[in-house]
C-alpha cells in the first residue's frame, strides 16, 4: 500500500512559480547534480544494458535538491530523477513524497487525459529513481518560449487550452487525500495580506517606490517598463491601493472545485512545434485551485518575459492578479537569498506585470 504524502514545510511554503516558492528561500541555492550510481543501475536496467554502456547529459534548471540527467543506450534516451539522501538536510521524507505524488498523478491522468502527461513513468529503486520519456529536441520537442511569432501564439494557446482541460479532471476522495491534492494556494494567497501592509505602512511604500524607480531606468527591462510606471503610480494612490486590497481578499470566495498542474512554466511543459502538442511533467505541487490559476500564472510568466498576452485576457483570474501583486511587492524587499540570487527582482517584476494584467484583464 502507498502511503499517504505529506509535505511538511513545503505544503506550508509552497505556491511554487506563481508565489516563486518560499520553499526555495530555505534552500538557498539551485543545484543541478548528475545522478548517482544508483539512478545509472535504474537506467540501466529500464534500458536493457550494462552502466558501462550508458550516455548521460547533464540537465540544467530546477528549484529542487534531486538528481538528474538524461541517459541513453543505443537510440533510446530516458529521463531520470532521483532523490539522494547525501544532497538532502533532512531524511528524504519530503522528497521521496514529491517524486511519489509525480508518479501517482501520472498514472491516474494518463486515464483522463493522456494526451498532457507523459505516456509512461516508473517508480524504482526503493521510490528513490523515477524514470520518464526524455522529450528530447532532436526528436522535434522544446522546453522553452518558442522564439517564431506564429509558433509563440500556438504555444500559448495550447497551454492555456491545456490548463483548462485540467480544470475538469476529477479525483476520488481516497486518491485526493493520498497525494495532499487539497485546496491551499487560493488561501494563501487571499489571506497573506501583502496589500495591507503596503497600505499601512509609508516606509514600505517608500522602498518600495526606491526599487521600482530604479527598475524604470533599468534598460534591461524597457519591454516592462509600462507595467513599472504603473506599480510607482499605484504606491502614490492610497485609494487604488484600498480597491486593489479589497480585490485581492475576495480570492477567498472563489470555489477551489478545479485540478490545476501548479507549476505552469516552460521549464515544465515540452511542446512539439509541429503537432501543437504539450506535455505537463513535474506534478509535485498539484492540487485543487480556484478556476483559471493555471492560465494565470503561466500568463504572468509569458508577461513577465515581454510578451503581449492581450488575447488572452478573458483566461485571467482578476482576484487571483490582485493578491498576486500583494504576494509579490510583500517579499521582493526582503533580503536576497545569496550574492547575486536576483529572486527579489523576479518578485519586484512579477508584481508590476500582475498588476498591468489585473488592469488588463478588468478593462477586456
Amino acid at each position: 500500500m502507498i502511503p499517504k504524502i505529506t509535505f511538511g514545510i513545503s505544503l506550508d511554503s509552497g505556491l511554487r512559480q506563481l508565489c516563486y516558492n518560499d520553499h526555495m528561500e530555505q534552500m538557498q541555492v539551485i543545484i543541478d547534480n548528475g545522478i548517482s550510481s544508483t539512478g545509472l543501475r535504474a537506467a540501466a536496467d529500464e534500458l536493457g544494458c550494462l552502466v558501462a554502456e550508458l550516455q548521460v547529459k547533464s540537465v540544467s534548471g530546477g528549484y529542487s535538491l534531486n538528481r538528474r540527467s538524461l541517459v541513453s543506450c543505443g537510440d533510446r534516451w530516458i529521463f531520470v530523477k532521483e532523490v539522494d539522501h547525501g544532497l538532502l538536510n533532512s531524511d528524504g521524507v519530503e522528497e521521496l513524497g514529491w517524486l511519489n505524488k509525480d508518479y501517482e498523478c501520472v498514472n491516474h491522468l494518463k486515464q483522463s487525459i493522456p494526451e498532457l502527461v507523459p505516456e509512461w513513468e516508473k517508480l524504482v529503486a526503493d521510490g528513490h529513481v523515477l524514470l520518464m520519456p526524455s522529450y528530447q529536441i532532436t526528436d522535434g520537442w522544446q522546453w522553452q518560449f518558442p522564439s517564431d511569432p506564429d509558433e509563440q501564439k500556438v504555444y500559448i494557446q495550447a497551454v492555456v487550452d491545456a490548463t483548462k482541460k485540467l480544470e475538469s479532471v476529477k479525483f476520488d476522495q481516497d486518491v485526493i487525500d493520498r497525494l495532499n491534492l487539497h485546496p491551499y494556494f487560493r488561501d494563501k494567497l487571499a489571506i497573506d495580506g501583502g496589500l495591507k501592509l503596503i497600505i499601512g505602512n509609508a516606509e514600505i511604500r517608500n522602498q518600495l517606490d526606491e526599487k521600482y524607480a530604479a527598475m524604470a531606468q533599468d534598460d534591461s527591462l524597457i519591454l516592462l517598463r509600462p507595467a513599472i510606471i504603473k506599480m510607482q503610480a499605484l504606491l502614490k494612490d492610497e485609494r487604488l491601493l484600498a480597491e486593489l486590497s479589497i480585490k485581492a481578499s475576495a480570492l477567498i470566495n472563489q470555489p477551489n472545485d478545479c485540478f490545476g498542474h501548479c507549476d505552469v512554466r516552460s521549464d515544465n511543459i515540452a511542446f512539439s512545434s509541429s503537432t501543437g502538442q504539450i506535455k505537463f511533467v513535474d506534478w509535485n505541487w498539484a492540487s485543487y485551485i480556484s478556476a483559471g490559476f493555471g492560465a494565470t500564472e503561466f500568463l504572468v510568466d509569458m508577461a513577465r518575459r515581454g510578451v503581449d498576452v492581450k488575447p488572452w485576457a478573458n483566461y485571467l483570474n482578476v482576484e487571483l492578479l490582485a493578491a498576486v501583486v500583494g504576494f509579490y511587492t510583500k517579499r521582493c524587499l526582503q533580503d536576497p537569498l545569496a550574492p547575486g540570487n536576483t529572486l527579489r527582482d523576479v518578485q519586484a517584476q512579477s508584481a508590476a506585470v500582475a498588476l498591468d494584467l489585473y488592469y488588463m484583464a478588468v478593462s477586456h
